[in-house]
């Protein structure tokens, strides 16, 4: 804590919120109750300019590692990056698998590989705890930027997010127990059947959408009585609760019924068709977020001596063992509390850091491309396509729906009592985030029958207290493709450069273009009419779009330009896919190609991003690679 206890309490409002004397009593009331968010992780302690010495100096005689959990001497051989041997004295800890990420997909795979008494699980995580604020639906856009987020961002260029000017596009990945899972809008989207077809039939057997949707519903714990009676598609026994929010403010049915005035059908996206509307699932259980950490871990954390769990731990090379015909993963060297261990795997390394952190390690490691590698003077086992296929969703948030009659802005006693209700009883307006949603079918949809561009509806900058809606128009089906690199400057510890090359392919932008055009007819509707929704073109036109006539393509083409963002659901940086693809980094069982012994299981997989939010379909991924991990060493 600083000195400045008004400058503490801000934090958390990253300056979305003005600190009034009314809003310091608000989050100070929030804090007593949920508890902080910590700092930011100290991995160097007071040995930071040591630490980084000896990564430098890594070809020269390895510096000693440290066991995390044992004191025990012992020889053994250890080979550098020149191929000499050396011995170090002090114990390295054996486990049979290394979970490099306790995120979204990592907390999955370490709960899954536990159930077997047998296997000695290690899961390493970069960030935190999960912390109790972290549960509540409606702050959810304040752990942006915070600690618990890597705090990356995408090399700026002109073409997409403008507003940010030349900061670049923003990132949001979770550093904390439970990954992006912990901190995004908790959006249940499995994505449409065809997505997954798709990269059956580009070769990854296995991968179909018959074949997968049993690993969906593994973890799936519906407790919604509409949707979870659908037994094809849906299961109520998974330890992943997915439901609806408890708290319905009046602008959610008015949206609802818009859309369906528009001769939109309400639907399950979950379930035979995407197309259309609903009221979203979400990863809570009344009222309180359900990440990968709360669902997978900590019910058994307790109860699996043969788990063991490190957090603030920075992981920063996974070693190798060159052979003749193929590398095998030895295990990892990790940073904590300024000191360096090595750990060792006799069974599997896997790697599941996300679609950024899995390639910025990866490489760093020695696995990537060779002449960029080499360039960085890192020593290159094998020259691979990683970090290339880089993609998101990319989506364009416009604040144009002005309300009258229907604000939730309210009171400082009112919000007073919000806070309490919920603490209290888990209802009100901190128990929900966005609620409604719809997925359209472009005209030049590649895939008839399925969608490509999503449309949410979000409260502007505020998930509780809003009088301005967001218009997001997603594009679901992305042609463009990015990279992410090692920082040149600092492979090791610095920030991975990030070029997204968003809106690279025409078709992007007109896709979004068509979606934008097709969203703005809901100001048609009597429902919006008659409830006091109306078109507020203002907050958009503070650029030089307003030189251009109004809601023209070229209007609409400055529009995408300025307010275009990710979605923060980045993929493809490992891809999946045959030997014979240039492009491919894992082959159908998600293990590195070349490698005996390391997979990576997280979103970087992903051939192809999925139609809609990634989380439930990466937390797919992570149930069948355990599948396939115990099927292997049975």
């Amino acid at each position: 804590m600083s000195t400045n206890i008004t400058d503490d309490l801000c934090k958390i409002c990253d300056g979305r919120i003005e600190c009034a004397p009314t809003a310091i009593l608000l989050i100070s009331l929030v804090h007593t109750l949920f508890g902080y968010i910590t700092e930011e992780p100290n991995y160097f302690g007071h040995n930071k300019a040591d630490l980084m010495r000896e990564t430098e100096k890594r070809k020269d005689r390895p510096p000693k590692f440290r066991s995390p959990f044992s004191q025990s001497f012992h020889f053994n051989k250890y080979q550098d990056d020149n191929g000499n041997s050396e011995e170090e004295t002090e114990k390295v800890e054996e486990y049979d698998f290394i979970v490099v990420g306790g995120g979204t997909a990592g907390s999955v795979v370490a709960s899954r590989l536990s159930e077997n008494r047998k296997w000695k699980v290690l899961l390493v995580e970069a960030g935190p705890e999960e912390p109790k604020m972290a549960l509540i639906p409606a702050l959810t856009s304040e752990f942006k930027g915070s600690s618990l987020d890597w705090q990356y961002s995408m090399r700026p260029k002109k073409g997409f997010c403008q507003i940010r000017g030349d900061k670049g596009c923003e990132v949001v990945l979770g550093r904390v127990l439970g990954g992006t899972s912990s901190i995004n809008d908790m959006a249940y989207i499995r994505g449409s059947p065809a997505d997954y077809d798709m990269w059956a039939l580009n070769g990854n057997e296995g991968w179909g959408y018959s074949q997968i949707l049993p690993f969906f519903k593994y973890s799936e714990g519906n407790y919604d009585k509409d949707i979870s009676k659908n037994k094809l598609f849906h299961s109520t026994q998974g330890p992943l609760d997915i439901g609806r929010y408890p708290y319905v403010d009046d602008n959610v049915d008015v949206l609802l019924s818009a859309l369906n005035e528009l001769g939109y059908n309400y639907t399950d996206v979950n379930g035979r068709k995407q197309l259309g509307f609903m009221r979203i699932q979400t990863m809570s259980y009344f009222g309180e977020r359900v990440s990968s950490y709360t669902a997978f871990i900590d019910p058994i954390r307790k109860l699996r001596h043969n788990l063991d769990i490190v957090t603030e731990a920075l992981a920063t090379k996974i070693n190798f063992e060159d052979k003749r015909d193929t590398i095998k993963a030895l295990g990892i060297d990790y940073i904590k509390n300024g000191t360096k261990y090595r750990v060792k795997a006799t069974k599997e390394v896997i790697l599941s850091a996300g679609a950024i952190n899995s390639p910025k390690l990866l490489m760093q490691s020695g696995i990537g491309p060779k002449d960029y590698l080499e360039y960085l003077e890192i020593k290159s086992y094998s020259d691979l396509p990683v970090g290339g296929n880089f993609h998101d969703h990319i989506s364009v948030c416009l604040p144009v729906i002005k309300l009258t009659k229907t604000s939730t802005t309210c009171n400082f006693p009112e919000k007073l009592r919000d806070i309490t209700t919920y603490y209290a009883k888990g209802i009100g307006p901190l128990s929900a985030n966005y609620q409604v949603v719809a997925f359209l079918e472009s005209s030049v949809s590649d895939i008839l029958g399925t969608p490509d561009i999503e449309i949410r509806f979000k409260g502007h900058n505020s998930n509780m207290y809003y009088d301005l809606i967001d218009m997001c128009i997603i594009l679901l089906t992305p042609q463009s493709r990015g990279q992410v690199i090692l920082n040149a400057t600092d492979p090791i510890f610095g920030k991975p450069l990030i070029y997204p090359n968003f809106l690279k392919d025409p078709i992007d932008e007109k896709k979004l273009l068509e979606g934008i055009q097709e969203a703005v007819k809901i100001f048609d509707t009597e429902v919006f009419k008659n409830s006091g929704f109306e078109f507020d073109p203002r907050p958009i036109l503070k650029n030089e779009c307003k030189n251009h006539e109004r809601v023209s393509a070229d209007f609409w083409s400055c529009i995408i330009k300025h307010f275009s963002t990710p979605l923060h659901n980045y993929v493809g940086t490992c891809k999946m896919g045959t030997s014979k693809d240039p492009e491919s980094v894992v082959d159908e069982n998600l293990k590195l190609y070349g490698s005996a012994n390391l997979r990576i299981v997280d979103a970087s997989i992903m051939p192809k991003i999925t139609r809609g939010s990634t989380a439930a379909p990466v937390i797919m991924i992570a149930e069948k690679a355990s599948d396939l991990i115990k099927t292997a060493w049975y």
